[in-house]
């Protein structure tokens, strides 16, 4: 019988269920910052050039368990010419965003 993920996480502890959307979203955060330096046709090292910073810095800013701060996040967009918009989610299911 196959079962619908809802299914699967239905039956989960929530803490594990949390834990398990917080890691994925933290690596879906490492992912997208690299697929934005990888449209751009850019290299890490292009990159910590456009940033002012060394080739390691970004790739530690790509690379996993990293906390990052908001404001090297939007350096890191603006530095390809992009603009970060934030957006926030209320526990009512609204949709809130606005650039940073």
């Amino acid at each position: 019988m196959v079962r619908k993920l809802e299914q699967l996480l239905d039956n989960e502890k929530p803490e594990i269920v949390a834990a398990a959307k917080a890691k994925a979203d933290e690596m879906l955060l490492e992912l997208r910052l690299k697929e934005i330096r990888r449209l751009v046709g850019m290299t890490q090292a292009q990159m910590a050039d456009a940033l002012g910073v060394k080739q390691p810095t970004v790739a530690g800013m790509e690379k996993g368990g990293q906390d990052l701060r908001l404001s090297s996040i939007k350096r890191y967009v603006e530095s390809v010419g992009g603009r970060a918009r934030l957006d926030v989610e209320l526990s009512d299911g609204s949709h809130h965003g606005f650039l940073v």
